[in-house]
């Protein structure tokens, strides 16, 4: 449910009383403040939570090479950003311009007292994910991505800017100040990608892993001991380990190769989860669910990919694409799976450039006044499709199953049987991609032997999914189809309760999406993560671990 920006302001700045400025007094320390000193600049890893006690400090944006005031702090203010909790690199620079007092509180402090004191904590986390949906909507010029918007470096660099709620802006290589960041090499390429990281830093069409580093958001995290536990992928499944673990009080590290959310968090909308009667979008409820796992304590890093499971020294370690390795006393997987392609020749030549597998705002707007085909028959597809149905001037929905409503909610199947502007084509197939550098057409054939040819430059596919589990591969029992066995007897008579998520390794345990024979349904991977950490809590128990 979007908030109206006056609330969202209001969120965002609030005033502490003294009251709550004295539960915040142990945990910081208070030190005079002059005019011109920085309390912390741009780039820092580590900056304090600066509440102004008297006197008053500026928030400043350096990023376009010249100093712009985002806003001005007096005393009860605090001047802050999510970027505290998740060990982020800070986006902007806090200078005092009059004299007076500061209470400056390291990260740790900040992280203590959400944790220990509620009041503190609905105020400031509630202030942090209000400033960073501010910073969002306000297309801050910390991160500048220059390139055609059709590339797909841009593609994909802005899906995973906006997936991982890093203010960014998109400019065409033809804008004047654009133009200038080309021309710092020469001779210039407009068609090249490049990125411009805070007004310092320029890359070259980076891999989604240079820009979180770049931007401080990678958050390798340097281990001293186990963690107690290790959740792998950070979907709806993942999320719920995440939060209830660190919450019942486990140490908890989680990782994800792209994004906080999994596929959910690039569902247009759920409208069947309970307690959303509008519904809310799936970047919402990735970014929400962020949010309270680091409330409670809970490390996540991103993007860096699991590659391997194994067991050494009495500590199971999960190895990373970028080499490093995570390591915890339980795991808990929740890798979920990935959308099939359709299998065509020349299907690689039109992803992001034509081909989606995700529908959300990024791509709504891309699709304004076209023709769009969403291929699938799930909830996912109906979604997709409908979501499209707004800014595209038509959409078809190819399935090729006879009859939608086996795997597709009938609120939905009502809803697109309805829409003015959406063609249900049951029984058919695309059996072929045509275009140049971008996607121009497709061609459907039905069972029946027709073939027709639709002029839609976008083309979302949602054809059911394979498991992500290529890194499990020898490690622990799969099913035939790659998905993870659960509710099996320890291997070897090991000690430890039996659990529905348990896998043949003791003290790893698989939810959601990847776990055989699961309910492909958000609240059904909600309630298997949460429920999980109860098993994680008997595991660790029995093996002498708490």
């Amino acid at each position: 449910m979007s908030i109206p920006q006056t609330e969202l302001e209001r969120q965002a700045f609030p005033i502490l009383s003294d009251e709550e400025i004295d539960l915040l007094r142990p945990f910081g320390e208070v030190r005079p403040a002059q005019v011109g000193d920085v309390l912390f600049e741009i780039g820092d890893a580590e900056y304090p939570l600066v509440v102004i006690l008297s006197g008053q400090a500026q928030v400043i944006d350096r990023s376009e090479r010249v100093d712009r005031i985002i806003g001005t702090s007096g005393p009860g203010r605090f001047i802050g950003e999510l970027g505290l909790l998740t060990g982020q690199t800070v986006f902007v620079a806090c200078v005092v311009t009059e004299p007076g007092e500061v209470l400056l509180i390291p990260p740790q402090g900040v992280r203590e007292a959400i944790t220990m004191i509620p009041v503190l904590s609905d105020t400031i986390v509630t202030a942090f994910a209000a400033r960073r949906q501010m910073l969002m909507q306000s297309a801050a010029a910390t991160l500048t991505l220059i390139g055609p918007e059709e590339a797909p470096s841009i593609v994909r660099l802005q899906e995973f800017a906006s997936r991982n709620r890093i203010p960014h802006r998109w400019l065409p290589p033809d804008n004047p100040f654009a133009m200038q960041v080309n021309f710092m090499e020469w001779p210039p390429r407009p068609e090249a990608v490049r990125v411009l990281v805070r007004g310092l830093q320029t890359l070259r069409d980076p891999t989604n892993l240079q820009l979180a580093k770049a931007l401080g958001l990678d958050l390798a995290l340097q281990q001293t001991e186990p963690a107690d536990l290790v959740v792998v992928g950070t979907g709806p499944a993942g999320l719920a380990a995440a939060v209830y673990g660190a919450s019942e009080g486990l140490t908890t590290v989680a990782v994800d190769d792209v994004a906080i959310g999994g596929q959910a968090g690039t569902s247009s909308r759920i409208e069947n989860y309970l307690g959303f009667p509008t519904g809310i979008s799936g970047g919402e409820f990735a970014f929400r669910g962020e949010v309270q796992a680091i409330k409670f304590g809970a490390r996540v890093t991103v993007p860096r990919e699991a590659t391997a499971l194994s067991r050494e020294n009495g500590s199971f370690v999960v190895r990373l694409d970028d080499k490093t390795e995570l390591r915890g006393r339980s795991v808990v997987i929740a890798t979920g799976a990935r959308y099939r392609r359709l299998d065509l020749p020349n299907e690689d030549q039109f992803e992001g450039a034509g081909i989606y597998y995700a529908a959300t705002d990024l791509e709504a707007r891309r699709c304004k006044g076209a023709e769009v085909v969403v291929v699938g028959g799930g909830n996912a597809a109906g979604q997709a499709a409908m979501f499209m149905a707004g800014p595209a001037s038509f959409v078809h929905l190819v399935y090729r199953g006879a009859e939608l409503g086996r795997g597709m909610s009938q609120y939905l199947l009502s809803r697109l049987e309805h829409a003015p502007n959406v063609h249900i084509h049951t029984e058919s197939e695309i059996c072929a991609l045509h275009g140049a550098e971008r996607l121009e057409s497709v061609e459907i054939w039905t069972h029946g032997g027709e073939r027709e040819k639709i002029a839609a430059p976008f083309v979302f596919v949602m054809i059911g999914s394979d498991p992500c589990t290529d890194w499990l591969q020898g490690a622990l029992d799969l099913d035939e189809r790659g998905f993870v066995n659960t509710g099996l007897t320890p291997a070897h008579g090991a000690a430890g309760p039996l659990s529905p998520y348990q896998t043949s390794i003791p003290g790893v345990f698989a939810v959601g999406d990847v776990r055989s024979g699961s309910v492909k349904r958000v609240a059904s991977a909600v309630g298997e993560g949460s429920v999980v950490v109860q098993a994680v809590h008997q595991y660790l128990a029995a093996a002498g671990e708490q």
